[in-house]
């Protein structure tokens, strides 16, 4: 599940949901909201306290997923180089 998703579900606002997560700041809500659309890659005790907060319905894995998809809508060129192979670690 998406944090987006669990937060409009349970009808918390930006800030609300910010303040819950310890997201300190001139703008909390706005740091937020760059974490929920993948602009932002929020540290791994951020992670942690998001699987906490939502008791586990948002995963380490969706946050990754969410980040992933914003590099490849935003910044291709981070996946254009080619990828080492597994057997020599050399780029093919």
């Amino acid at each position: 599940m998406q944090l987006r998703e669990w937060r409009l579900d349970r009808k918390l606002g930006f800030a609300e949901t910010a303040r819950a997560l310890g997201i300190e700041g001139v703008n909390p809500g706005g740091t937020l909201a760059r974490i929920e659309n993948g602009s932002r890659q929020p540290d791994a005790d951020m992670i942690e306290r998001i699987v906490t907060l939502t008791a586990g319905a948002v995963t380490a894995a969706d946050m990754h997923e969410i980040r992933l998809a914003w590099l490849k809508d935003n910044r291709p060129e981070k996946f254009s180089a080619p990828m080492p192979s597994p057997q020599t670690g050399v780029a093919a």
